[in-house]
């Protein structure tokens, strides 16, 4: 077995590039703290370890974020020299959608990718908390490949795996979803004294699916070291398992094991 790896805190604003399991070679774009995970979720499984305190939009001018100058300062001097990449990705210490500039900062990424790196995708990974918000739906549409937390199906789940910041439902996350065109999913399933990898727990979140109608969904399990060191990862056969599930209920979908 593999030994899983703890991950720190991204330090600067740019970040890698690195080899993503998912996106390739990615350059990352960190527009959240570098001393702290600013996040709306705490989830049992996060490679950054717990959430001690969990912002909402409002309160992210709060602490400390870098401008937007900042951001396509530090994108302009490094998208020239780099090469090969295979996106450009906001992402970072927690849940880039949370900082309050974040359609000005995506339209720019996309502006100076356009310049420096034509035909290179910029992407996000995002939690999917925020998407209820006009303001992050229009800061995604710069985004070329949206991908999309939803790690349950059923209330009670999400609420167990994500530990979410009071308000945030799976049915708001569901609404918000439907309205984001296109995009794609990313579940984590993992086993241990919480699971989300059942029959009946999968069952319910392939039917979240066929609302939210994503053109591509990526499954995966525990690569680093989660928060709640209990937890352990799933086999590539019961990955396998509920990829072919999501592909004969989603027929024509990209599906995606990691």
């Amino acid at each position: 077995m593999v030994k899983m790896k703890e991950r720190p805190l991204q330090t600067d604003i740019i970040y890698g590039p690195v080899n993503s399991r998912r996106l390739g070679r990615s350059l990352g774009v960190n527009i959240l703290p570098t001393s702290r995970k600013a996040c709306t979720f705490n989830c049992l499984y996060c490679q950054y370890g717990w959430t001690y305190f969990q912002y909402d939009r409002s309160q992210a001018g709060d602490i400390e974020l870098p401008t937007p100058a900042a951001v396509a300062a530090a994108l302009e001097k490094t998208l020239p020299e780099v090469s090969r990449l295979d996106a450009i990705t906001l992402a970072g210490n927690g849940e880039p959608t949370l900082h309050p500039a974040f359609e000005r900062i995506a339209h720019d990424t996309a502006r100076l990718r356009d310049s420096y790196q034509s035909g290179v995708p910029v992407c996000i990974l995002s939690n999917s908390s925020t998407v209820d918000d006009p303001a992050v739906r229009a800061g995604l549409e710069a985004v070329d490949r949206k991908i999309m937390k939803l790690d349950a199906g059923i209330e009670e789940t999400f609420q167990l795996v994500n530990r979410p910041r009071t308000g945030i439902t799976l049915d708001k996350i569901v609404e918000g979803l439907v309205l984001i065109r296109p995009l794609e999913i990313q579940a984590l399933f993992f086993d241990g004294p919480v699971s989300n990898a059942g029959n009946g727990e999968v069952a319910a979140w392939i039917e979240l699916l066929l609302k939210i109608d994503p053109v591509a969904v990526q499954i995966y399990t525990l690569d680093r070291v989660p928060a709640e060191a209990k937890l352990s990862a799933l086999s590539r056969e019961r990955l396998e398992e509920i990829a072919g599930e999501v592909r004969l209920r989603l027929p024509g979908r990209r599906v995606e094991v990691y």
